[in-house]
């Protein structure tokens, strides 16, 4: 199996957190996929997969459990993971509607269609699929009227910097909006509710302090990244990946 990622370029960095490749010469069962805050436009230049067809390009909703995906003798794909909400800046779809889902990429950003695919499998190059698929992410971005939805990202900031749960009637009150605007808008442009979303980020924030930490104890990382006790950080990592906190270590 082989898995690699690429940073995008200056101009996109803001919008895109990875562009990434796998693929892999046999059969795959069961590969575990974790929730992790962002949205993905997958394009499939290999065999099938359990949750996109072969030659086809698949927009993976919010994940809020992880899955199990399987994956066909010479899989290759190749992958856009956007920031948190920054999928919205291509469409006006509402979200939600695909949380935990993966759907055909054409029915959201008509743009990604079939002859996408055909000009992407044309690159010989990892660099010029980069380049082909950047350029195909600018021309699809230009083209989009501005929208307003610097309050759904300084909320997206607070979370991601938060250390202990967030009060939702506190984000409201501070930017002044009801509060039942505040998980509309937010729920329709990022793909979960407030609520979902300060779950998995805190689920990301203490895998990575537990795989970096690994003699630390899990009552004390518990702590850190605002759960109640060790039991409350067991049971959102068994929600969440289906495995124990000490499974990451």
């Amino acid at each position: 199996m082989i898995y690699q990622e690429f940073k995008p370029s200056s101009k996109l960095k803001s919008i895109i957190d990875s562009f990434w490749l796998f693929s892999d010469l046999e059969k795959v069962e069961d590969e575990r996929i974790l929730p992790d805050g962002c949205m993905d436009i997958i394009f499939n230049l290999g065999n099938s997969t359990s949750s996109i067809p072969k030659n086809t390009i698949g927009i993976s909703g919010m994940m809020t459990k992880f899955s199990n995906e399987s994956f066909d003798e010479n899989s290759a794909l190749f992958g856009i993971r956007f920031k948190s909400g920054m999928l919205s800046k291509f469409t006006r779809f509402p979200m939600f509607e695909i949380k935990n889902q993966t759907i055909e990429a054409s029915k959201i950003i008509p743009e990604f269609n079939i002859e996408t695919i055909e000009k992407l499998e044309e690159q010989k190059s990892i660099e010029q699929k980069l380049q082909f698929v950047e350029l195909r992410v600018c021309n699809i971005l230009n083209k989009q009227k501005a929208s307003n939805d610097a309050l759904i990202f300084s909320v997206i900031e607070y979370i991601l910097h938060s250390s202990e749960p967030v009060c939702i009637k506190d984000i409201a009150r501070n930017h002044f909006i009801s509060l039942r605007q505040l998980e509309r808008k937010f729920k329709d442009r990022v793909g979960v509710t407030i609520k979902e979303y300060d779950r998995i980020i805190r689920f990301k924030k203490a895998k990575k302090h537990i795989k970096s930490q690994p003699k630390e104890s899990l009552l004390h990382i518990a702590f850190n990244n605002g759960y109640f006790d060790h039991s409350h950080l067991t049971n959102e990592f068994k929600r969440l990946s289906g495995q124990i906190p000490s499974d990451f270590r």
